[in-house]
């Protein structure tokens, strides 16, 4: 039996979602090793366009979950998948803050 394949837009925001992420720990790793305090507003920055974009494909994926509601579960899993960023970018920011003060 074939396995349904997933819709787009959960493939977008998982790739978002793993971009956001990796980008947020290159500027993480880039401030952590040159200490330069160019990167803090940079950094800060990033999480604000992160949050827009992240909050844009989470309000697409809900609206496509309440219009496909039998694949609910993969939405909702996609949907947790991209707000783990959140807490990470708290975390980062607060090691940030933290080394910097």
């Amino acid at each position: 039996m074939k396995k349904p394949e997933e819709s787009k837009i959960i493939q977008i925001s998982k790739k978002v979602a793993v971009c956001s992420t990796g980008i947020g720990t290159l500027i993480l790793l880039a401030f952590l090793i040159t200490k330069a305090d160019l990167l803090m507003p940079f950094g800060l920055c990033y999480i604000l366009i992160a949050i827009v974009i992240n909050g844009v494909f989470a309000l697409l994926l809900v609206i496509e979950c309440l219009s496909n509601l039998i694949h609910w579960r993969k939405y909702i899993a996609t949907i947790i998948f991209m707000l783990v960023n959140i807490p990470l970018s708290i975390f980062y920011c607060y090691i940030a803050l933290n080394l910097k003060f």
